[in-house]
């Protein structure tokens, strides 16, 4: 007789903010623990259901221009019901925008803490980790995200993109957003790397 497990799964992660120099050396800045929002059940559905297309592929990084790099940008309040329809609504602001990154590689597979012994090194696992780096110069909706404009990053999104060409598409896995003191401004010698490690326990 079988006994079935008293704690659910749970799928939590961890965002990880860089500076990435010409050289390519990255430098930790900020780390912040995200959200899962509901909409990741239907990507995983989706790839259980041997679509493909619908696993997590590309990073929103969301920006405010300001008019001084010391400016601490307002981050909003959202719940795990929320999808898309914030993102396309900053059409509609004056200064805020998001990049849509690609990644740069696939997902690395390791180990969590404490987990080591139902698992091989190298082989299997129970983190992904995802990395992004910010590249262009205009967000989906246009603004500018340049040293020149004081660009502020404060946000992020882990999503899958089922259309490669069309965003409205997209499927938040998870989100969060960067406390005061962590929000960091694009630089001139610098880019903005992210790394998104996924943990399920």
């Amino acid at each position: 007789m079988f006994k079935l497990e008293e704690r659910m799964p749970l799928v939590k992660g961890t965002l990880g903010l860089w500076y990435v120099n010409a050289r390519g050396d990255w430098a930790l800045q900020a780390r912040q623990p995200n959200q899962i929002q509901y909409s990741w059940a239907h990507i995983l559905t989706q790839l259980l259901r041997r679509q493909r297309q619908f696993a997590p592929n590309a990073i929103y990084l969301e920006f405010e221009n300001v008019a001084d790099p010391a400016t601490a940008v307002t981050v909003p309040t959202f719940g795990r019901d929320e999808g898309l329809e914030y993102f396309a609504n900053l059409q509609y602001s004056a200064t805020r925008d998001f990049l849509r990154l690609p990644l740069l590689q696939d997902p690395l597979i390791s180990i969590a803490a404490g987990y080591e012994a139902y698992f091989t090194e190298g082989v299997s696992g129970n983190v992904a980790t995802y990395f992004a780096m910010s590249s262009g110069v205009v967000g989906v909706h246009g603004k500018t995200f340049s040293d020149t404009t004081h660009s502020k990053v404060c946000g992020a999104c882990l999503v899958a993109t089922p259309a490669q060409a069309d965003w409205t598409q997209d499927v938040i896995f998870s989100r969060t957003y960067l406390a005061t003191a962590q929000q960091v401004v694009k630089s001139v010698s610098h880019q903005v790397g992210i790394t998104w490690d996924i943990v399920v326990e």
